[in-house]
C-alpha cells in the first residue's frame, strides 16, 4: 500500500528465490543487478586483498572473483565500520606479504583517509535494470 513499484536486485538465482518467497505481487516489479562499471582496469588474474564494510561483503568478494580476480583474502568489516589507520596499515602489510593489491567498494573508498586513496583500488558498480519501462510508467503516474 505504501509502494508504487518494487525493485529487486540480484542475479537470476536470487531473483528466482525472491519469486519463490514472495509469489505473485500486485504492483509493478523491476529486476536489476549491480554490474561492475568498465573503467579500463582488467582484474583478470589480479591478486587482491579485498575489504568491505557493506551489508553483505561476500557479494563484493564474489563480484571480484566473477571479474577474474584472485581474492587472496576478503576482510568483512561491519557496515559503516571506521577505516582506522591501524586497520588500513594491517591490511596493507598483509596485502604486501601476499603480493596482492588492496581493493574495496565505492562506498568504502569514499570513507578512506586522503593519504590512502591512491593505494586502494575501487571496484565501481552500477545498477542495470532489465526494463526501465515500469519505472517510467510509475513516474508518469506520479507526475515525476
Amino acid at each position: 500500500a505504501r509502494a508504487d513499484l518494487l525493485l529487486s536486485i540480484g542475479d537470476p538465482a536470487a531473483q528466482m528465490q525472491f519469486d519463490a518467497s514472495w509469489g505473485l505481487l500486485t504492483l509493478p516489479r523491476l529486476r536489476g543487478q549491480l554490474q561492475p562499471l568498465q573503467m579500463g582496469m582488467d582484474l583478470h588474474g589480479a591478486r587482491v586483498l579485498a575489504f568491505a564494510g557493506i551489508a553483505d561483503p561476500s557479494r563484493f568478494f564474489a563480484t571480484l572473483r566473477a571479474e577474474g580476480a584472485e581474492v587472496v583474502r576478503g576482510e568483512a568489516l561491519g557496515d559503516h565500520e571506521t577505516l582506522s589507520e591501524t586497520l588500513l596499515r594491517r591490511l596493507e602489510a598483509e596485502a604486501a606479504a601476499a603480493g596482492a593489491q588492496l581493493v574495496t567498494t565505492e562506498k568504502d573508498a569514499a570513507r578512506l583517509p586522503p593519504q590512502w586513496r591512491a593505494k586502494v583500488l575501487t571496484l565501481v558498480v552500477r545498477l542495470q535494470v532489465e526494463d526501465w519501462a515500469e519505472m517510467d510508467t510509475a513516474f508518469d503516474r506520479l507526475g515525476l
